[in-house]
């Protein structure tokens, strides 16, 4: 265990492999933490430098007083400069990869290659106001009048009933970090990625389930089809989340890519 304080923030982050290696960083989930992979440490750690972290407010990081995309990419930066890692391989899944979509943009320099599980550079309108009220469900519970949902990112009914339940899970001091990151991806509507995502010039793997009823699989071919140079890995009969679902075929689709761009 150990965390780095950035002055406005204190960041948890675990790590484990050969410092000689390459890096692979992990970016979470929605509301999540960096515990999920750090269960997979053992495999990893002998293949890369290996880097798990929570977002600020959430996990063991600390609270701030602000949150927004950009933040949460610059903490990502600030977290290699502590560890004194110039390049990574990033993997982000769901909201990790909008987190890391912003990351590459903002610090192309830093990104070896990018690895985008299960997530979207835009959302549309019944999407976007989905994810203001999950925040909003959070925050404000059965107060909070839900209309007509739809998923995540794209395509599929979602009931008022699921996204109480959901809502009610946050805990309070990961509360502000939670409804920031509806409300960040509730923006991808007014403001998508996708129109700069030609600028990402490093290698991007996008994976995504054709059964994905949280994300949709939709938002990863787009995002195939606008970056500068993707390969493509849509597992028609999983969900959410390719890292878990398929974590074996995961786990050598990532190894062949890190080879093909000398990572590994």
């Amino acid at each position: 265990m150990a965390e780095i304080d950035l002055g406005d923030v204190t960041i948890h982050y675990e790590t484990v492999g050969d410092e000689r290696r390459n890096a692979l960083i992990f970016c979470h989930g929605l509301g999540g933490s960096g515990a999920r992979f750090v269960e997979d440490f053992d495999f990893w750690g002998q293949h890369f430098r290996t880097v798990a972290w929570d977002n600020r407010g959430l996990g063991e990081s600390s609270a701030a007083d602000r949150y927004s995309l950009p933040l949460y990419a610059s903490d990502l930066a600030r977290l290699m400069d502590h560890l004194e890692i110039d390049r990574a391989l990033i993997h982000g899944v769901s909201w990790g990869g909008v987190l890391l979509q912003q990351f590459a943009l903002d610090h192309p320099e830093r990104c070896a290659a990018i690895i985008l599980d299960s997530t979207s550079s835009e959302v549309n309108v019944a999407a976007s106001e989905n994810w203001y009220q999950r925040g909003e469900v959070a925050r404000l519970g059965s107060a909070v009048k839900l209309s007509a949902t739809a998923p995540a990112f794209e395509g599929h009914t979602q009931s008022a009933a699921r996204m109480l339940e959901s809502g009610r899970k946050i805990e309070a001091r990961h509360l502000d970090s939670f409804v920031a990151e509806c409300r960040a991806v509730a923006g991808l509507r007014e403001h998508p990625f996708t129109p700069r995502l030609s600028e990402i010039r490093c290698p991007a793997l996008v994976v995504g389930g054709g059964k994905d009823a949280t994300a949709g699989a939709g938002g990863s071919v787009i995002m195939a089809r606008h970056l500068a140079d993707a390969k493509l890995e849509i597992f028609q009969d999983a969900g959410h989340g390719i890292y878990g679902q398929r974590k074996e075929e995961f786990r050598e689709l990532l190894l062949a890519f890190a080879r093909r761009n000398h990572l590994v």
